[in-house]
């Protein structure tokens, strides 16, 4: 299904229909979002396609040698863009990418975020996930995110033969994308309490944290999204009865 741009000004309508992928941490050694998504033609894609973050696994928008590695998923989402609306917000491995994309690509940085908007009567946010974490990781996400950063450990990577993106990735790998964290529902209702007093939302939904779960809590929703690179899974957007719902659809599954 072919769909026009929304455009950065214009207010954001989440559509019945969309896709919301998140966490696929793609890189040369975790293939699965590019395998999928390359095999769709144009009369299998959604109104909308929401990118929320940590598409992949290391890409920095100022750093050239972390580009390249992932370029072949970049050219894909830039094609599939010419057929749909693609809305990639970043996330905290993956950032500074707008001039990466050409335009092809709302790019919402987390600076940004959440991306506030409306399905039907409702008020929806969406973000990446990575904010109320502390003054520590505050501080760490501003200094990574900082351009001067990114191209000085360009720099150092080149002088060195790559050998600072090779152990970027090495460190990559050693984590477990899959697991639970204990107590979260307790903890997100706390941090429902903390954003329903910075914004105006009637549904939360993000990714990061690699749980899918839902929570309701007073007079709001919450939901954190399946990780794709978990269970090779996404969310796409229902209506039911006047409400919005999710299904959840495996990569091997047809609409």
């Amino acid at each position: 299904m072919a769909c026009k741009s929304s455009g950065v000004g214009r207010p954001f309508v989440l559509k019945e229909g969309a896709w919301l992928i998140a966490d696929a941490h793609y890189a040369h050694y975790n293939t699965a979002l590019y395998e999928f998504l390359s095999k769709l033609s144009a009369d299998d894609l959604p109104p909308q396609l929401l990118l929320m973050g940590d598409i992949f696994d290391l890409l920095f928008g100022y750093a050239p040698n972390s580009i390249q590695p992932n370029e072949k998923m970049v050219d894909l989402l830039q094609q599939i863009a010419r057929q749909c609306e693609v809305i990639y917000l970043e996330g905290n491995h993956d950032f500074g990418v707008e001039p990466i994309f050409g335009g092809a690509v709302r790019v919402v940085p987390r600076s940004a975020q959440p991306l506030i908007g409306t399905f039907g009567t409702q008020r929806i946010a969406l973000h990446h996930g990575d904010l109320l974490q502390g003054l520590g990781y505050e501080l760490y996400t501003a200094l990574i995110r900082n351009r001067s950063v990114d191209r000085l450990l360009n720099m150092l990577d080149t002088a060195r033969g790559g050998a600072v993106i090779g152990w970027l990735e090495r460190y990559n790998r050693k984590k477990r994308p899959c697991y639970r964290i204990d107590r979260f529902e307790e903890r997100m209702k706390k941090r429902l309490d903390r954003l329903k007093r910075r914004y105006d939302f009637d549904l939360w939904i993000e990714g990061h944290f690699h749980q899918n779960i839902h929570i309701g809590h007073g007079n709001v929703r919450y939901f954190n999204l399946p990780a794709f690179a978990c269970a090779q899974t996404y969310i796409v957007i229902r209506s039911y009865e006047g409400t919005i719902g999710f299904e959840e659809r495996g990569v091997t599954q047809k609409a």
